[in-house]
């Protein structure tokens, strides 16, 4: 046996076993391992498979916006609002990117998988607010919670009707919910940055038994008497649940949004459509794989029942590499992973049929399968590089246009035949190249050929050397 064959079995062996500990091994978020050892693997599963929540944004017309202003603005609106639901909603991989139509007009997609539970649209609409905070000194007059503040009523203690301090002035380190110790109530610790530290100290010891309102996007979040001086932390208390001062908080925390947006439009999907969907993916694979490796092994006998071996390491390796670069599974995905299956049993078909004609021409095995992998190489390369291109163009429209479903299902294909090329060229080729010293596979009929085949490329051989 060739001593390259014999590494090349070792590499598989030893793929096959990380694989199978990144495929099966059990992973946990809570730190419950499994005999002392976690997997920290796991498979990211798309919008359609777990549910959730699939929105478009737009710049908000009555804003009135340029193209111009939208073009420089909209890096920065997506970082704020990947921020924003990253640190307030608690969802799993969010997918937020930008998208431009024909026009070359910009919006935004965003998707939400595992947002299942409560107000969905509350919590969307939470992350989509303007969030520019603002201190106003209304002198004497208190405000209600949620009313709408109007600069011009208090111009006199807000020169240009600008507010006292922004939520720029804000130190985004020291913004939290907490809780009255006397009352119990909740509220919102908060604390200025900078000049704003000492800005403020004067500002709240010149006013102590005026009203310092705070407004959210111009509406009242707390309107409330300034007993002392603050020099440090201050706090914001209003009539708040804990879950919408949390909401509060998130926003503060990571700043206002370049741009006012609102939604086009909103789709969910629910938790159980997205398992049914699973199931149902999980039942049409299975199928789909036996009724191929059914056929492999009654057309080609033994190479088919070793090339179903490697179908098999190519799952395991596809489902491995999913999980390690974490890939998000989606519907559309699966689809290109089956689909991905077809591609590595086309390589196999055109080998072993080079490798048949090789045996009928009167060569020895070995020299059969080399020279058979030879000739079919040409035709798997053209084909899969073609399937590469395929790939890479939906890719590109998917991503620019909107088209996730697009994007997931060429990013599983292309990834699929890069791993069926690889079990297709190497690893059925190291099987059977393990088996030829072996003297096992010379039967004819295990190659699916009359009989006297392989002996008459045996007895070519012999001949070839007296």
């Amino acid at each position: 046996m060739r001593r390259g064959t014999l590494l090349l079995l070792l590499c598989i062996v030893l793929l096959a076993v990380g694989a199978a500990f990144v495929d099966f091994w059990p992973h946990s978020d809570t730190g419950n391992t499994w005999h002392g050892i976690n997997n920290p693997y796991s498979v990211r599963l798309g919008l359609d498979l777990q549910g959730g929540v699939s929105v478009l944004l737009v710049p908000d017309p009555a804003k009135h916006y340029t193209k111009a202003d939208v073009d420089n603005a909209i890096d920065s609106t997506v970082q704020q609002i990947t921020k924003r639901v990253n640190g307030g909603l608690g969802v799993n991989e969010p997918n937020i990117r930008t998208l431009t139509d024909s026009k070359g007009n910009q919006s935004i997609a965003l998707e939400l998988p595992g947002l299942n539970s409560g107000n969905q649209d509350q919590q969307i609409r939470s992350i989509l607010r303007p969030g520019n905070l603002e201190f106003w000194d209304t002198g004497q007059t208190p405000l209600a919670q949620n009313a709408t503040l109007d600069p011009t009523q208090f111009t006199q203690n807000n020169p240009g009707n600008q507010p006292q301090f922004t939520g720029k002035d804000l130190d985004p380190n020291q913004i939290s919910v907490g809780s009255d110790q006397q009352t119990g109530a909740v509220v919102i610790n908060f604390e200025m940055k900078g000049d704003a530290i000492g800005k403020f100290g004067d500002f709240t010891g010149k006013h102590i038994g005026d009203q310092l309102t705070i407004t959210l996007d111009r509406k009242v979040i707390s309107s409330a008497t300034i007993n002392s001086q603050i020099n440090g932390p201050g706090i914001i208390t209003g009539q708040f649940t804990q879950s919408q001062a949390q909401a509060i908080v998130t926003v503060l925390q990571y700043g206002a949004l370049p741009l006012s947006l609102q939604i086009a439009s909103e789709e969910t999907v629910g938790a159980t459509l997205g398992y049914d969907s699973i199931i149902k993916s999980v039942i049409a694979g299975a199928i789909g794989l036996s009724i191929v490796v059914l056929f492999m092994i009654l057309y080609y006998r033994l190479p088919g029942l070793l090339a179903d071996l490697a179908l098999v390491l190519y799952a395991i390796f596809t489902l491995a590499v999913f999980k390690i670069f974490g890939f998000t599974l989606t519907l559309a995905g699966i689809a290109g992973f089956i689909l991905s299956i077809g591609m590595a049993v086309d390589a196999n078909v055109l080998i072993f049929e080079r490798v048949k004609e090789e045996l009928r021409a009167g060569r020895m095995l070995s020299s059969a399968i080399d020279i058979g992998w030879k000739r079919a190489w040409p035709s798997i390369r053209d084909s899969n590089i073609s399937t590469l291109i395929t790939c890479a163009v939906l890719f590109y429209f998917g991503s620019n246009f909107g088209a996730s479903i697009i994007v997931g299902f060429a990013t599983n294909l292309f990834l699929g035949v890069l791993v069926s090329m690889f079990t297709a060229i190497v690893v059925t080729r190291t099987f059977l190249n393990v088996l030829v010293p072996t003297g096992v596979v010379n039967h004819p009929a295990l190659f699916g050929l009359p009989a006297g085949s392989i002996a008459s490329a045996s007895l070519a051989r012999r001949n070839s050397t007296v």
